[in-house]
């Protein structure tokens, strides 16, 4: 054999050996590819529904706030409307003609007027009603004070360092704990 031939027999077996390990190589780099085709779908799959369940629960949480937010403002509404309501109620009985007005003073003393005691009456209630009520205390222990109280309406009866509060504002308090509900399902049926 010559050499040229043994040459070329081994260049013809290197040249398969080397199409037999590009062969293996794409086979194997295939198998891989695919492999890690599968694993990214996977993945991307496991991606979408963690997303697509955090997207549910990040607008489950928000349609709870705006829920909550809604629900706040129409009980701010309604606390408004109720507030209103008895804010007329004041005006109401601040605007009575003056004998009912009187009548409503008396009514808030009436446990008192043989106990006694000092009433003290607003600025404005005090020239409105006060003759008359001096005229009306007269056979009872009550007297009108030459001071004024901080009130809307009503009266205050001071007896040394105990005091009734019969001012419109803590009347209507009392009122309000005791019939926000009844004025509440009044308001809105």
């Amino acid at each position: 054999m010559s050499i040229e031939s043994i040459t070329e027999r081994i260049l013809k077996e290197a040249q398969a050996y080397s199409d037999s390990q590009r062969s293996e190589a794409e086979a194997v780099k295939a198998e891989t590819l695919k492999e890690a085709q599968a694993e990214a779908d996977k993945l991307l799959q496991r991606f979408e529904v963690d997303a697509k369940n955090d997207a549910e629960v990040l607008v489950s949480r928000r349609q709870s706030v705006a829920d909550l937010d809604a629900r706040k403002m129409k009980l701010a509404a309604k606390q408004s409307v109720i507030d209103e309501c008895y804010k007329e109620a004041v005006d109401m009985i601040l605007n009575l003609e003056t004998e009912e007005y009187v009548k409503f003073i008396c009514r808030q003393l009436g446990a008192y007027q043989k106990e006694g005691g000092e009433v003290l009456l607003n600025q404005s209630d005090r020239d409105r009603i006060g003759a008359d009520l001096v005229t009306l205390f007269k056979g009872t222990a009550l007297t009108l004070s030459d001071e004024t109280a901080d009130i809307k309406g009503g009266c205050i009866l001071r007896r040394g360092n105990i005091s009734y509060n019969a001012s419109l504002e803590k009347l209507l308090s009392n009122a309000r704990e005791e019939l926000t509900a009844e004025v509440a399902g009044i308001l809105f049926k």
